[in-house]
Parts: structure tokens; sequence; C-alpha cells
């Protein structure tokens, strides 16, 4: 095993970085405008919600080539600089780099379109398209919008800024990452994923492993000095905590350094998705074993937050309105836990005690989700009910499973709905009243209001600032008329297809 290194290995805009000391424990957003005095990276909700910070991201891990090296837009203000380690980073200064004798072209083509007005929101919506050209993604407009949903500051309006995007002269297109990623920095952050690292400032401590076994131990030994350390995938909402001040001490122990967990893996039965697959992965690599599931990803906050977040991260949360439990509680998705005694599976239904409570031991670490292949003939449906129907927090959410068998007999029902209670509930009773049910009773209004009502009754949703408790009961009702109606139309479109 290599050394163990005491600093945070980066390069911003091309430039070589060590980050020790205290500067490891600022967001990004902190340490380009105050260290570096790079300010063209802005800061208004300092919480990933509106976009003005984002910047460009190239991650690298130890078994990575350099052409699978992706550059991709986050939100440096709730990034940690620790959390970069082994990236290569471009702020909106880094565009200068590529053309440096004139803008570059979608900051030409803002200009050309009036897509600004006082500009403070401007570089965040450049870098955030430049981001998508990376990918690359055709300039179209649904696209425009798309990979614009994380940024929220729009003064000037969002027809011109469309139409900036959508006529961006990409004729002699440049790529960030043809121009920062070179061979020779490609080989030094891969030599420092496969290195260990340790940085500590007064009381702030940021350490990684390179495999499970030494990050079990670093975390055994913590905890037998009882000082709990704080998880670190990708740490986004972690992120939006040490930004508003709300978590003034950072005890990281990361995760970004284990190879292991990067894999997603298709079974015959199942997929299992490690740890660090953020959910931007997961959406595309997840399409066709999960459609409903990899559709309902483009509505999970903005692609800022996607190309950072991970779905063990979602779960580890344990958030009652974390918009992916619905749907991994009725698929009864396995959830891989280690620790000093091995591996154990728990299936997600059994994870959660109370608010944010998991039947976890503090020795222990969630390193993979397995979820279960959908059965053939099963009909699954997911909703989430928010004020907007992007980057928003849910009010509610639920997911239904149903699936009958050859004689239209309903065999097998799951029912989960979030944001009603301390945790994603999972309505167990209701699927029995269901099972057995023809496929005409099980659509027909009498027993769709039966059955809407009955799961009415049996919660008793709380208020808060996004909605009462009588609102919430009539979205959970409603919710479940609305699967019956979808899944009524389907069955009708199926019918007249066939003929």
């Amino acid at each position: 095993m290599n050394k163990q290194r005491d600093f945070v290995l980066v390069y911003i805009n091309g430039k070589r970085r060590e980050i020790r000391g205290q500067q490891a424990f600022l967001t990004l957003s902190d340490y380009l405008r105050l260290e570096l005095q790079l300010r063209g990276t802005k800061v208004v909700c300092a919480e990933g919600d509106c976009g003005a910070c984002t910047v460009l991201s190239g991650p690298v891990t130890a078994d990575m080539k350099s052409t699978d090296v992706d550059y991709q837009a986050i939100n440096a203000c709730i990034v940690l600089m620790h959390s970069l380690d082994c990236s290569q980073l471009i702020s909106i200064e880094g565009l200068n780099q590529i053309y440096p004798e004139r803008l570059h072209p979608v900051q030409k083509s803002m200009l050309d379109c009036h897509g600004s007005q006082c500009g403070f929101c401007t570089p965040g919506i450049v870098m955030a398209v430049a981001g998508m050209l990376e990918v690359p993604a055709k300039l179209t407009e649904k696209n425009a919008r798309n990979y614009l949903t994380g940024n929220l500051c729009r003064c000037t309006g969002y027809q011109q800024i469309i139409d900036a995007v959508v006529n961006t002269d990409i004729s002699d297109y440049k790529a960030a990452k043809t121009h920062f990623h070179s061979d020779s920095i490609h080989a030094e952050l891969v030599t420092a994923a496969q290195t260990p690292v340790s940085v500590h400032y007064k009381d702030n401590s940021f350490i990684a492993a390179t495999d499970i076994s030494a990050t079990l131990d670093c975390l055994q030994s913590q905890q037998e000095n009882t000082d709990v350390p704080q998880i670190f995938a990708a740490a986004t909402d972690l992120g939006v905590q040490i930004s508003k001040g709300h978590l003034a001490r950072q005890n990281a122990l990361s995760l970004h350094l284990l190879p292991a967990l990067y894999e997603f893996k298709i079974t015959p039965e199942h997929c299992s998705i490690g740890a660090r697959v953020t959910l931007t992965q997961l959406r595309s690599r997840i399409k066709q074993q999960q459609a409903e599931f990899s559709d309902f990803l483009n509505i999970f906050a903005s692609p800022q937050i996607k190309n950072n977040a991970t779905l063990v991260g979602n779960i580890a949360n344990g958030s009652p309105i974390g918009d992916t439990l619905p749907f991994l509680m009725v698929m009864d998705a396995i959830i891989v836990i280690q620790g000093s005694q091995g591996i154990r599976r728990c299936n997600i239904n059994k994870l959660y005690s109370g608010y944010r409570q998991l039947e976890l031991a503090a020795s222990e670490i969630i390193t993979h989700v397995e979820i279960p292949h959908k059965a053939d003939g099963a009909e699954l449906k997911l909703y989430k009910v928010s004020q907007r129907r992007d980057l928003d927090i849910s009010c509610v959410s639920a997911a239904f499973k149903v699936q009958f068998d050859q004689h239209n007999i309903l065999i097998d029902a799951a029912i989960a709905y979030g944001g009603v209670a301390a945790t994603v509930l999972r309505l167990t009773a209701v699927e029995t009243m269901l099972k057995g049910l023809h496929r005409d009773e099980f659509s027909s209004p009498e027993k769709c209001q039966e059955i809407a009502a009955s799961i009415g009754s049996s919660l008793n949703p709380l208020s808060d600032v996004r909605g009462s408790d009588n609102f919430r009961n009539t979205l959970i009702e409603n919710l479940y008329k609305k699967f019956i109606h979808e899944q009524k139309a389907e069955q009708i479109a199926g019918v007249c297809d066939e003929n």
C-alpha cells in the first residue's frame, strides 16, 4: 500500500493544488472565491438550489481509464474540498483558458441572444450548459430545459437563455476534458486514488482508506474513542448543513477511495448498486431493467445534484420524503451492510425504526443496494407531488406495484407512501385487501373509492410548510385513484393495440 497522504489533491483549471489544514474543510465555492480569488463562481442560496455556483468536476478513481473520466456540472456551494479529492475542477475562469482569444461559444451565444441581465446568475448558467456539451447532448430546447433545471435564478427570462443554448455555435467546440485532462495528470490522480489520506485541522478530520476492511477499522477505532464519524459518500445533505452553519465540526470518513463501491452489476435476479454510484450514472444504467424508476429520476433534484448524489446516500439519509424510498420499498430492495462481523443483508422495509433512525450498528456501513428485477407482467407506477415539478422537495410521494396472473387475479400488491409519517410507510394491510381480486373488480370505481378511503383512514399525516394534514390526506387518496385510472387506461390501450 502506498504511503498515506496528508493532503487532498485536486487540479483546478489545470493547476495542481495540494489542499491541507483548514482549506480541506471549506466548501469549494469558498475555496475558489476566498482562497484563489476566483470570484466568477457566485453564491446565492448556499444550499444547492439556485445553480449560480455551478462548476465542472471530473473525479478519478483508482482503476479508471483517462477516456472514462466525465466532466459534469456540480454545485460548488455544498461540496467540501476534501470530498473532491482526486478530481479535476473547472470554474468559469477556466473557460478563458480554452478560448484565450475570444469568448467561449456558450458565453458568446448568451451575449448574442441577450441571455444576461444583471449577470449574477450567468456564470452558473454558462457552466451548466458547458457541462451539457461535455456529455455531449444535442442542442435542443428540451435538452436545454432539462440541463438548466438546476439554475433557478434567471432574471433575464427563460426564453432568451433557451435560445442562447439552442443557437450555440459548436462547429469548433473544444471540450474542457480534452483541454485540461492530460495523461500525466490522470496518472497522478490515479496514484493518489490508490493512496490513503488523512487530513486534520483543530477538531476537524478527514480520513479515507483504500479498502473496506481498513475503512471499518477506522470506523471502529474512532468509535472506541467515543468520536462517531460522519460517513461521506457524496454528502449533498451534509454539505447543506455545513454550508448553513448547522454542522460546525467535520469528522468525515470518506468512501471515495473504495473501488468496489463504484460497481454497478446486473445479475439474473437483481441490479447491484454500489454506494458511490451517482444518480446520473444509475439513471442511464438501470433504464432497461427499471424503466419507470429511471424516468422517475428525471424529477429527482437537478443535474448538478444527481451528478454527485448517490442512491445509497438517499437510503442512509433515511428521510421520510426521500424520493427513491417508496420505489425501493415496493421492490423489496435488499440493503447490503458490512461491519466488523462480516456482511449481512436487510430488506429495506425492515431498515427504519424511526425518523432517520436505521437498524444499523455504529460500526457498520451500507456498501450496496440490490434491486430485484420486476416480475414479468408486474405493473409499477411512481408519483411525486411537490410545488415545482423539478428540483423540489416532495410533499407526498407514492409507489404502487401490482401483478395479475393469467386469469386476471391479483396475486401480488405493494404500496408505499412517503411524506406522511416519520418514515416511508409500506401499507401491508391494504395490500392484503387487494390480493385475490379480479382485475375488473380491482379497477371498478366502487372498489377504487373503497380502497382509497381505507388508505386515507389508515394514515395520519403530519402538517408542515409543504402541506397540511388535510391536504396530504386528499393527496394520499387521489394518488391511489390516479394509479387505478392510469392502470385502467393502459389496459384499454393495450387491448386496442391488439385489435
